[in-house]
């Protein structure tokens, strides 16, 4: 009986043979061999099913044959004979699968099937179909990881290296799409109309060379704007409900899939109350609304069950009169209206009174009487006066009314920025005083608007101003000079204030910052007076015979240069000296009137309000000597130096001075030691 063989096939380091089953067989014999001939065979086997599992891998062809036995041990005549051999150099491809999507930016993983006859393992990329381009990997495992493929779509297939080196295949083709990911939204907040900025913006995605941005307003036509940067900015023109979303865009200008949308609205803004005109016909006025068709006001009044409404009306202007008011308390509030339906929020509910009978007096602020700029964080208190007949005050703060039982209200602190108060009295029968003038209250550091600069002597005193002519406080202005020099600045007396140290040339150009503000202020430094006229009084010391109140008088002249800061002093003092020696039983008195006349030269500095003064020359002194009955004159040459500090009051300056005078009168009579330390205090007039 003929047996045909009908498979072979390689499985996990096996092949295994199938053939058809001979009804009636009760055996079947197998061979294998290598050659056609079946000369050399390398198995020969009995099994009784219709199979063998051979756990031999052939590396070259083979062929194999089979024979049934019947139940009296007949054998069949041999199958034609097949050949046997195992494709090893081309490894079937696992993953990913054909057409799988992978995200670009990612490492993207393959795998093959793993065979013990294959030593090497090849994937082969191309960016086309007909792999006109390819790219090589190569692995001892059948595993590999790929970073780094750009998007759109890539074809892959697979080779492999045999036991003896050669190689296999090409495998079958898979393709592999590259898709750039959709990027991450970021909130948008509602934001009102006229907003001179939206910002609509996203993270970055892996790989995406742009953007294209897509949105929608109230549902109608979309746009679609292509974006190179992560953001997309405009100005909210329309009011309206936005829908967007965005897709990330590759190198090759494919747009990938977009984002889940995001909405936010633009609204229109919320009209702000202005003013009440009251009287029998009540003038209500508010802000202006950018893109308002219309605006709708509603008028109610205070009864005896709660707000009952008065009027409602829709007009196209900032105003509205109502009709006929009897007296009482009214309240009202106006929201927006656009040409395409949209509503604003309603603005905050204001009231006013129509008021009965005569008014309240008016009244005037105590505390404080004007516009003030208010520290941060710190308590503020305002009064105002007290008005007969009332039974109430009425104060409005930012346009937020308050009733109050007193002339006064402390506040524990306000935001920073401009807040307006104003304030009324209300009495019985809806009568009411005139609202006060209204106080604009700064919170904070405002904007400068002007700088003040004062120089006294060579001492900068700065003040800052707002736009309204307020002292700004609490900024930190930066003083520089563009030739001289400053010292350190320092807020003192209400002004800020540094010491200047002109250039040589006593011209210079002081410039002053705070934030955006900025001033530029020419510098002139004051010249010394030419003349100085001084008379000092106080007393002179040498530890000896010299302890004596002296005075002195003294006239100066600057010399034209160094801005007159060199000088020279003549000088003329007067004091005493006397000593008493006691020879046998005996005391000789002696004295001497002394008279020094010096010549200085002297170096004059100004600090501000103060002046500094050093110097020294020669000294001549003219002495009167009694000792005894005995009188003589002489004149003792000698130096004296001189420190002193003065500081203007009044006309002239009040002047502390230290001295040392150095004569030695030695002659026939005596011998003085005419001279000491000196300290006196004067006054100097400089013209």
């Amino acid at each position: 009986m003929t047996i045909a063989a009908s498979s072979s096939q390689a499985q996990n380091a096996r092949i295994v043979l199938r053939w058809k089953d001979v009804p009636g067989a009760s055996a079947y014999e197998l061979q294998i061999a290598k050659d056609p001939a079946f000369v050399e065979i390398v198995l020969q086997t009995r099994t009784t099913g219709a199979g063998y599992r051979w756990e031999q891998l052939p590396t070259t062809t083979h062929w194999w044959r089979v024979r049934s036995f019947d139940g009296e041990s007949r054998a069949s005549e041999w199958s034609p004979p097949r050949t046997l051999a195992v494709d090893s150099a081309v490894p079937t491809p696992l993953k990913p699968a054909d057409g799988q999507a992978a995200s670009c930016g990612t490492t993207v993983s393959f795998e093959l099937e793993p065979s013990p006859l294959i030593k090497e393992y090849l994937l082969e990329l191309s960016g086309t179909a007909d792999f006109g381009s390819i790219r090589t990997l190569r692995a001892a495992t059948p595993s590999f990881e790929v970073p780094g493929l750009t998007a759109g779509t890539w074809w892959w297939r697979t080779r492999g290296v045999d036991l003896k080196g050669r190689t296999g295949g090409p495998g079958p083709v898979r393709s592999l799409p590259i898709r750039v990911l959709a990027p991450k939204l970021r909130q948008v907040p509602d934001v009102p109309l006229g907003t001179s900025q939206v910002q609509l913006s996203w993270s970055e995605a892996g790989c995406a060379k742009g953007y294209l941005v897509e949105a929608t307003q109230d549902g109608r036509d979309k746009v679609s704007v292509p974006v190179t940067g992560l953001s997309l900015a405009f100005k909210a023109g329309v009011a309206g409900d936005y829908r967007w979303r965005v897709a990330s865009v590759d190198e090759r200008g494919n747009a990938g899939e977009f984002s889940a949308e995001s909405t936010f609205k633009v609204k229109l803004p919320t009209p702000l109350g202005r003013s009440e005109n009251v009287g029998l016909r009540t003038e209500l006025s508010w802000s202006a609304v950018v893109a308002a068709n219309g605006y709708k006001v509603e008028l109610s009044r205070a009864g005896a069950r709660g707000q009952e409404s008065v009027a409602s009306a829709t007009v196209a202007t900032t105003s509205w009169r109502t009709p006929e008011l009897p007296p009482g308390q009214y309240f009202w509030r106006v929201t927006t209206r656009d040409a395409l339906g949209h509503s604003s929020a309603p603005s905050d509910l204001r009231s006013f009174v129509r008021a009965a009978g005569t008014p309240l007096n008016a009244i005037s602020w105590l505390s404080p009487t004007g516009d003030a700029v208010v520290v941060p964080g710190s308590e503020l208190e305002l009064r105002w006066s007290e008005v007969d007949e009332r039974t109430e005050f009425e104060l409005e703060l930012d346009g937020a009314p308050r009733r109050l039982t007193a002339p006064v209200l402390r506040l524990a602190s306000l935001p920073d920025g401009s807040h307006t108060v104003r304030v009324r009295a209300l009495g019985g029968g809806y009568r009411m005083s005139p609202w006060s003038l209204p106080l604009e209250l700064f919170v904070g550091v405002p904007e400068v608007a002007k700088a003040e600069i004062k120089l006294v002597g060579e001492l900068l005193r700065v003040r800052l101003l707002d736009a309204r002519g307020r002292e700004v406080r609490g900024a930190s202005p930066k003083l520089s000079v563009r030739d001289g020099s400053l010292g350190p600045s320092e807020f003192k007396d209400e002004r800020w204030q540094a010491q200047w140290n002109p250039p040589a040339s006593g011209s210079d150009l002081l410039r002053v910052e705070e934030r955006a503000f900025s001033q530029e202020h020419p510098l002139e430094a004051p010249n010394d007076p030419f003349f100085t006229l001084a008379a000092r009084g106080g007393g002179i010391f040498s530890g000896g015979a010299v302890a004596s109140p002296t005075a002195q008088v003294s006239f100066g002249a600057r010399l034209p240069f160094l801005r007159r800061r060199v000088g020279v002093e003549l000088r003329a003092a007067g004091y005493r000296a006397a000593s008493a020696l006691d020879l046998g039983g005996a005391s000789l008195q002696g004295e001497a009137w002394l008279l020094p006349l010096s010549l200085l030269a002297s170096w004059n500095h100004n600090l501000g309000a103060f002046q500094l003064k050093a110097g020294a020359g020669f000294a001549l002194q003219l002495a009167w000597l009694q000792v005894g009955p005995d009188r003589s004159f002489a004149v003792v040459p000698g130096f004296e130096a001189v420190a002193a500090l003065s500081r203007r009051v009044g006309p002239g300056r009040v002047e502390l001075e230290l001295s040392y005078l150095y004569g030695r009168v030695d002659n026939a009579l005596a011998r003085l030691n005419a001279g000491g330390v000196a300290v006196r205090v004067g006054y100097a007039f400089d013209f």
